[in-house]
């Protein structure tokens, strides 16, 4: 992370929580995970603080039960336009996470816009 944080020049305003369970995963969701964080975070340091905005970034993964684990990457920053949806999203990234969550995870998105954006992802472990 602190390498993604220092390609952009917004990333010294924001800071960066990080609350991660001890959970093991295995590599078939360990790396769709690790996209999916990467392009999330990613999106907000180019696009949820404009200007001087100072901000926060989240980033939390916890077991729901015996075999799910839910990943939230959230920011507090502008939020997604509300005319940009999962199921209609034009960007490579955003599909690409998508992609990523529903069919490498088989899990469910969700996207919430209040008080910025918060992407929650859950899937099983089995």
């Amino acid at each position: 992370m602190r390498s993604l944080f220092q390609s952009y020049k917004t990333a010294e305003k924001i800071d960066l929580a990080v609350d991660v369970e001890n959970v093991s995963l295995g590599i078939d969701a360990a790396i769709p995970c690790g996209l999916i964080i990467n392009e999330l975070v990613s999106n907000s340091l180019k696009h949820a603080f404009i200007g001087e905005k100072k901000g926060r970034i989240s980033i939390s993964l916890h077991r729901l039960g015996e075999n799910e684990i839910e990943l939230i990457v959230a920011d507090d920053g502008i939020g997604v336009p509300e005319g940009i949806t999962l199921s209609s999203a034009t960007s490579l990234g955003l599909r690409l996470v998508t992609i990523l969550a529903k069919d490498q995870l088989e899990g469910t998105i969700s996207l919430e816009r209040t008080g910025g954006s918060e992407f929650r992802i859950t899937f099983s472990t089995t």
